[in-house]
C-alpha cells in the first residue's frame, strides 16, 4: 500500500491543479497508486463548503478536521480508499474535544485495522524572539505523545504523518541555517521525546542524504536555490518497520505547494474487513452528499481558456474500534 503525505497549502488551488494535470482528484491518486492520502493545511471554510466531487471521490472515502477557531486557517483530511476504508475515525482529539489544541482543525485519526494513523498539522511557535504561540505548540506536542503512547500501550501500531514544523537535526536544515537558533528548546526536546518512541522512516532508510528537503520559503525564492528544511514526516511504531518498503520525497510541479510530498510504501498489512459499514464521520455517512444534485467544485472555478489551462498545467497555482 501506498501513503501519500503532503501538506497542499489550500484545496481549492491545489484540486484546480489537480484538475488540469490529471483531470481531477481521483486522477492524481490514481497516476502516483495512492492508497490513503494525508493532507495537511487545507483551507476549508467549513463543512457546508465541501462538495460531493471533493468529499466522495469514487473509490474514495474522507474524513476532515476544520477550523472551528478561525476560518479558511489550517485543515487536515485523509482519503482513504474502499480497500483500506477506516473502521473507525476521530478528529482534533488530543485534547478534551474543545481544548484549544482541539479547535484549529489539525489532526485526523483513522483507524486501518492493522494500524491507526494519525495524520499532523502541528501548529508553528511563531517569529523569534517573541514567539508567541510556543506555548500552544509545547501543549500540542506533549498531547501528540500522550495520544501515540496511549494507543501503542493499547497495542496499536501508530504512524505519525504530516508538518510537525520542525526539523529533527541539523542534516535536516540548509547550512546557511541554523537549527538551534530556529526553535526554542523545549520545542526540540518535545520533539525529541516522540522520536525516541517513532521512527523517522525517510531519515531511516536515507541516513547519510543531505540537502533534501521538504518546504522552502517562498518569499525569499528560496526553492530555485534548495535552501530548504525537512519538516513533513512517516513516524512508525516499530512494529511497523518491517513492512516498510519506501520511503521518498515526491518530486511535483513546484508552484502546486512550498511544500513537496512523501510518499511511503508498505507491505504485509491486513485491510480492514470488506463490506463493514463507514465509520461515523467518513464522508460516505455525510447528509449532505446524499443530494447528487449538490453543485460541483468546478462550478466554484474560473474557467480558463486552452491555453491558460496549458500554463496551469505546467507552473501549477501559486499557491481496532474499541480502542480509539
Amino acid at each position: 500500500m501506498r501513503i501519500l503525505i503532503w501538506n497542499i497549502n489550500a484545496l481549492v488551488p491545489t484540486v484546480r491543479n489537480f484538475v488540469h494535470a490529471h483531470g481531477g482528484l481521483k486522477g492524481f491518486l490514481q497516476e502516483h497508486n495512492i492508497d490513503i492520502a494525508c493532507f495537511q493545511e487545507t483551507k476549508v471554510l467549513s463543512a457546508e463548503k465541501l462538495t460531493r466531487d471533493i468529499a466522495c471521490i469514487d473509490g474514495f472515502e474522507s474524513v476532515w478536521a476544520i477550523s472551528r477557531e478561525k476560518k479558511g486557517y489550517s485543515g487536515t483530511v485523509n482519503y482513504a480508499s474502499t480497500e483500506w476504508s477506516p473502521v473507525n475515525a476521530k478528529v482534533d482529539c488530543l485534547g478534551c474535544g474543545d481544548d484549544d489544541i482541539d479547535r484549529e482543525g489539525r489532526v485526523v485519526l483513522t483507524d486501518h485495522g492493522s494500524f491507526v494513523l494519525i495524520n499532523v498539522y502541528a501548529p508553528n511557535a511563531g517569529p523569534s524572539p517573541e514567539r508567541p504561540r510556543a506555548a500552544y505548540k509545547y501543549k500540542f506536542l506533549e498531547a501528540l505523545n500522550t495520544k501515540a503512547a496511549s494507543l501503542q500501550d493499547a497495542g496499536r501500531q501508530v504512524l505519525i504523518v504530516g508538518d510537525l514544523n520542525i526539523a529533527a537535526t541539523q542534516q535536516d536544515v540548509h547550512d546557511k541555517l541554523d537549527r538551534e537558533a530556529m526553535y526554542p528548546k523545549h520545542e526540540k526536546e518535545l520533539f525529541d521525546r516522540i522520536l525516541t518512541e517513532f521512527t523517522d522512516v525517510w531519515r531511516k532508510l536515507h541516513p547519510d542524504s543531505v540537502n533534501m528537503f521538504t518546504v522552502w520559503d517562498e518569499k525569499t525564492s528560496a526553492r530555485a536555490f534548495n535552501e530548504g528544511v525537512r519538516i513533513d514526516y512517516a513516524l512508525c511504531s516499530s512494529g511497523l518497520l518491517e513492512h516498510v518498503v519506501s520511503c521518498e520525497i515526491l518530486s511535483l510541479p513546484p508552484k502546486w505547494s512550498d511544500h513537496a510530498a512523501l510518499v511511503l510504501e508498505l507491505k504485509g498489512l491486513e485491510p480492514p474487513p470488506k463490506g463493514h459499514a463507514p465509520c461515523a464521520l467518513s464522508s460516505a455517512r455525510m447528509k449532505q452528499f446524499n443530494d447528487r444534485s449538490q453543485p460541483s467544485m468546478r462550478m466554484f472555478m474560473r474557467k480558463l481558456p486552452s491555453s491558460a489551462a496549458e500554463t496551469d498545467e505546467a507552473q501549477g497555482d501559486t499557491k481496532r474500534q474499541k480502542i480509539l
